[in-house]
């Protein structure tokens, strides 16, 4: 131990507040508190915390808390830990530090400060208006019918106003629908865009908060804001029925500004503010943006500007829904690239190569006359000869065109549309364009990284990179199918196939809490929930393996994140659905289909298992969970109800399904194998014959390849390494040949397809799509062998399956208890393991023994005894077994 070292107990550290850390505008009235402990010893935990919250930045800092002290509670959680202090204020700052004891109760520091301020607790608490461009909100609006969609151009909308005191600080609440740019004084602030989330508009409008303390500055002032479609305004009617809404960009706003003397003033969209066209023309996520340079206004934004021609904003009724403040991770740009190639497959015609798939769009630099039109346009493939084949994106025109103002060189890109692609198409361009014409850049929700995976298979960390950009690409808000053609919507099967994976890759939680209100904001008084959530397509009832996606999501947001608020919250409502599914069921399971095993090879419907089996499968499923979740919220009468029908949907399932005298369910294909073995479907003295047959089909009918749809990969790998058959797994993801994910790198693939075969044309040919992704936990939990344990990680299993083809894999995933690593390499003399565990986190570690006899480990550098470990078998492979706490873990195997 150095002198700098400190002993003990340190200062709680990464502190946040409902998964933010020091967030701006929380609106939930008792808000969830996490923290990461460190220690100097290992084997550590939390016996107690205290936590202190003031509105008084002097008070804190002197260790008091006048809004809630929480004493000393004797209480090992330090995730999601509820604030139960005075009723807290709307559009107020506090400050909170939380302290704790270790096992051996000595306390350690306070962290340093943190804080959180809260947005509107009420909607009528909000001053400011709807307003619009009066052009669009007129009954005579005119507007473009672009591919079924009626789009407006884009509109500027602004206010002067003068302060004459010091501003000590200030906030800007804003929803401007469908998106918005805020700029003051003549610049842009913060960095989001396509802002605010989709949501059902009806239900629930997004607003943002943004600290523009140092945007302000003595005497005349100006905000501005430009405004754009969004998905909001762009909507169709199909045989009478409307898809979408039938609205017009509109905007709310307020700034709030608190002076030094603490008086304060808000300056509140009305009908004093003013209105104009603007360079942004017609505009939409699936068409594009056009944008004319020569309509610029310089200086609009600024104060002093000469607004003769301009208008007065009119007020508008509002969307509908019910104003929410947007704790998720805002869309921003993570990544540019620069392009690797260009073609010139015409003359004039230019296609880059960006290569990577990505969503979201190009920033051009050009230089040329006034009033040159250039025109770029997306797509994910191109043909043979090197032309752009746009066909994939169906009727998305998916083009953005840029006239140019004429002087000197123009650098520009869109604001309210994005693209799915990997080539861009620039035409009109003057001159001849270079590499560094064009940036590509990458825009999707910024959750944080919080997984990492390494092998020494390098087809396996390509597939991990393919499924991680895939996953990226298709979060925007809400979880997307694709990001390129005309569709880029909620679909929830998609969404809760790679719930697990998502987790062990990102940080989800705030966008899973804001997705689970989607769904509940979607439900019918029925029960019954759409496909799409948001149901912008209302496709009623959902398929079950798709309106699974409420229960999943919720079960995976307690077992990650131990958050148990979201249960209570969501319960009724998850009941709803499970009554739903209730009210269809047959012969005690439900059977009602409309998509099944989606997406095997060669085809979309299912081809082998029965079609109606997911159905099954996941009535069973959620009634179980639904069963489980009211035994931990303590509704002791649904849950023996529910847990009481989850063992007749069981053996009603069996019946129907499993054939005991061929030892294998549906059809002996693999889908329907693998998902009997699931939630102990399968009667206890059958799993080993079960599971033996569908290895059989595996290597027998397939040679090691994927014969399932979406549903049936998802659970394949797991299962089978579980089951003692990593061999079979590690070959079914080693495959190169089709049907594979190899078999899409080896065609070229830099994400995930929706299909397992290459198509071009038109119809379900998506080359970004996340469903079959889900393979990507078998990395984390196999390979590297992290797995949870209870809730929360208040304790993992790290138990690695070493294929004996494997050399060497790696893996960290930082939890809200602290990063979670695991690494093992071999060679033909050793074995050598490295596990880290976090403080305040159990751990159970499996050392493989393979084929070594000699085992010596340390934690943090000391020896640990042998009798510590127990020698076990379990599905058929030998480890040393080692139960402990938190620490830095060496072992190794000679």
């Amino acid at each position: 131990m150095t002198k700098t070292q400190v002993v003990g107990p340190q200062a709680p550290v990464q502190l946040r507040c409902e998964y933010v850390e020091n967030p701006l505008g929380i609106d939930r009235p008792n808000p969830r508190l996490s923290w990461i402990l460190k220690h100097s010893e290992p084997n550590q935990c939390q016996r107690a915390y205290q936590v202190i919250v003031a509105d008084d930045e002097a008070l804190i800092a002197k260790e008091e808390g006048n809004i809630w002290d929480s004493g000393k509670v004797e209480c090992s959680r330090s995730v999601n830990i509820v604030y139960a202090g005075k009723e807290l204020e709307s559009c107020r700052r506090y400050y909170w530090r939380v302290r704790w004891w270790d096992k051996d109760d000595n306390v350690s520091p306070y962290s340093c400060i943190n804080v959180f301020e809260t947005g509107f607790f009420q909607d009528e608490e909000w001053t400011a208006s709807w307003i619009a461009n009066g052009d669009d909100a007129s009954a005579d609006a005119v507007t473009v019918d672009n591919s079924e969609y009626n789009l407006r151009p884009g509109s500027l909308l602004r206010k002067e106003f003068s302060l004459e005191k010091e501003v000590a600080s200030a906030r800007a609440y804003i929803s401007g629908l469908g998106y918005y740019e805020l700029r003051i004084n003549g610049r842009r602030i913060g960095d989001r865009v396509l802002d605010p989330g989709q949501t059902d508009y009806s239900k629930t409008v997004l607003y943002s908060v943004y600290d523009i303390t140092c945007s302000l500055k003595p005497g005349a002032n100006a905000v501005g804001v430009m405004l754009g479609n969004g998905r909001y305004c762009s909507f169709r009617w199909i045989e009478g029925k409307l898809f979408g809404y039938d609205a017009f960009p509109c905007l709310r706003a307020e700034l709030h500004i608190t002076y030094t003397d603490g008086t304060q003033e808000r300056i509140v969209t009305d009908t004093t503010w003013q209105t104009a066209r603007g360079p942004v023309g017609i505009n939409g996520i699936y068409l594009g943006e056009v944008y004319d340079a020569r309509m610029e206004i310089p200086g609009w934004d600024k104060p002093n500007l000469d607004t003769a021609s301009w208008a007065q904003a009119v007020k508008v009724d509002p969307p509908g829904g019910r104003m929410r403040a947007q704790m998720m991770p805002p869309i921003k740009i993570t990544k540019r690239f620069q392009p690797v190639a260009i073609h010139n497959p015409d003359p004039g015609v230019y296609v880059y190569d960006i290569g990577q798939n990505i969503t979201g769009w190009v920033r051009l630099k050009v230089e040329g006359p006034r009033g040159t039109e250039v025109k770029l346009r997306f797509s994910e493939v191109v043909d043979d000869c090197g032309r752009l084949d746009p066909r994939i994106n169906r009727k998305a025109e998916a083009t953005d065109t840029y006239i140019l103002k004429g002087e000197g060189v123009e650098v520009w890109e869109p604001r309210f549309t994005y693209h799915g692609f990997r080539y861009v198409e620039v035409t009109g361009y003057p001159g001849t364009p270079g590499l560094d014409t064009l940036e590509a850049c990458f825009l999707h929700t910024a959750v944080d990284y919080t997984g990492s995976f390494s092998s020494s298979k390098p087809l396996f960390n390509k597939i991990h990179q393919n499924v991680v950009y895939g996953q990226l690409a298709n979060l925007m808000s809400v979880p997307t199918d694709c990001p390129q053609r005309d569709e880029r919507m909620g679909w929830m099967g998609d969404a809760q196939l790679v719930v697990e994976e998502a987790i062990y890759n990102f940080d989800m939680a705030a966008f899973y809490v804001k997705y689970l209100q989607d769904i509940k904001d979607a439900q019918l008084e029925d029960g019954s929930l759409s496909d799409v959530i948001p149901p912008y397509w209302p496709l009623y009832p959902a398929d079950p393996s798709w309106g699974t996606a409420y229960v999943t999501i919720a079960w995976a947001m307690y077992r990650y994140y131990g958050d148990l608020e979201v249960i209570k919250e969501h319960y009724d409502s998850m009941k709803q659905w499970v009554k739903f599914l209730e009210s269809k069921e047959e012969n005690g399971i439900v059977t009602y289909v409309k998509y099944g095993d989606w997406c095997p090879p060669g085809s979309v419907l299912p081809k082998k298992n029965p079609r109606e089996m997911t159905s099954a499968f996941h009535y069973y499923h959620d009634v179980l969970r639904l069963g489980q979740m009211a035994e931990l919220i303590g509704r002791d009468e649904d849950a023996e109800y529910f847990l009481e029908k989850a063992e007749e949907v069981r053996a009603a399932f069996n019946e129907r399904y499993f054939h005991p005298d061929k030892k294998s369910y549906g059809n002996h294909d693999q889908t329907s194998n693998v998902l009997g073995l699931q939630f102990g479907l399968t009667p206890d003295d059958m799993i080993e014959a079960v599971a033996k047959n569908l290895v059989d089909s595996i290597v027998r009918e397939t040679d090691y390849h994927f014969d399932t749809g979406i549903v049936g990969t998802r659970y394949m790998l797991d299962t089978l390494t579980d089951l003692g058959y990593k061999e079979v797994a590690y070959r079914m993801m080693a495959q190169e040949s089709f049907p594979s994910l190899g078999y899409m790198i080896r065609e070229g693939a830099t994400t995930v397809w929706e299909r397992w075969e290459k198509l071009t044309g038109t119809g379900m040919n998506s080359h970004n799509h996340i469903m079959l992704g889900s393979v990507d936990t078998w990395f984390y939990r196999a390979l590297a062998g992290i797995r949870l344990g209870e809730p929360g990680w208040n304790s993992v299993i790290i138990k690695p399956a070493i294929p004996a083809a494997l050399d060497h894999a790696s893996a960290s995933v930082k939890t809200l208890k602290g990063q979670i690593k695991s690494s093992w390499s071999r060679c033909r003399s050793a074995f050598k393991m490295a596990v880290t565990i976090p403080v305040n986190t159990k751990a159970v570690i499996y050392v493989p023994k393979l084929d070594y006899s000699i085992l010596t480990a340390t934690l943090n550098g000391a020896p640990i005894a042998d009798e510590a470990f127990k020698l076990v078998t379990e599905s058929g492979e030998a480890y040393y077994r080692y139960e402990g706490g938190s620490g830095c873990y060496c072992f190794t195997l000679k």
